[in-house]
């Protein structure tokens, strides 16, 4: 899963997606678990 997070993170960066959990929004670095992927 390190490969498809790190793609995640890269988009987060660009401002491209958010990345929640439990429908809010969270830090990538410290979000542990299964994550969702979201268009801002």
């Amino acid at each position: 899963m390190d490969p498809a997070r790190a793609a995640a993170a890269r988009l987060v960066d660009r401002g491209e997606v958010e990345i929640t959990r439990g429908g809010e929004v969270v830090d990538l670095a410290t979000a542990t678990g299964p994550i969702r992927i979201r268009r801002r």
